[in-house]
């Protein structure tokens, strides 16, 4: 239903003059290709503030998109609180890739964001990148990483922090 009216919505829209909107008899076959439809901003490498998403969302449904795909972990920053690991978001999330401050979504901001999304008629489906791109981590706990002899001098940096094992 909510699909069908927001394509009734634009087309009201788009035939708007004067404030007055009409529509001819039509027959709308209105059906998604793909179940999945959605968008996947990185806001590990960028950081995005909660209204920013709520934006973000309210354009998915606009376009009829159903999935939003948040990118939260990666050498970059850590963007999402885990109760009993502080250090992830006070050391791992304070970075974001260049010159742009970092942050996090607290375990409020996602609730938040999943329901304001389910309201919206999408899904929020968070991804948490591991063991890959995991600098961030690796600056938080620096005692969860162990490199080995071959690796150890050549342990990259991804441009939003130091390398892992780095003080």
């Amino acid at each position: 239903m909510h699909r069908g009216l927001t394509t009734l919505r634009r087309l009201v829209t788009a035939r708007d003059v004067d404030s007055a909107a009409s529509l001819d008899r039509l027959r709308i076959p209105d059906a998604p290709r793909f179940a999945r439809r959605g968008l996947s901003p990185d806001v590990a490498r960028i950081a995005h503030d909660v209204e920013t998403v709520r934006r973000v969302i309210d354009l998915l449904s606009l376009h009829k998109l159903n999935v939003l795909h948040l990118h939260l972990t990666d050498d970059q920053g850590w963007r999402i609180e885990v109760p009993g690991w502080p250090l992830l978001t006070e050391i791992g999330g304070a970075e974001a890739r260049g010159d742009r401050p970092g942050d996090h979504y607290s375990t409020e901001d996602v609730s938040s964001l999943v329901q304001y999304a389910d309201e919206r008629f999408a899904t929020l489906t968070p991804e948490i990148d591991m063991p890959g791109h995991a600098s961030a981590v690796f600056r938080s706990y620096p005692t969860r990483h162990t490199p080995s002899s071959s690796n150890a001098a050549s342990t990259p940096s991804w441009g939003g922090g130091r390398p892992c094992g780095s003080s």
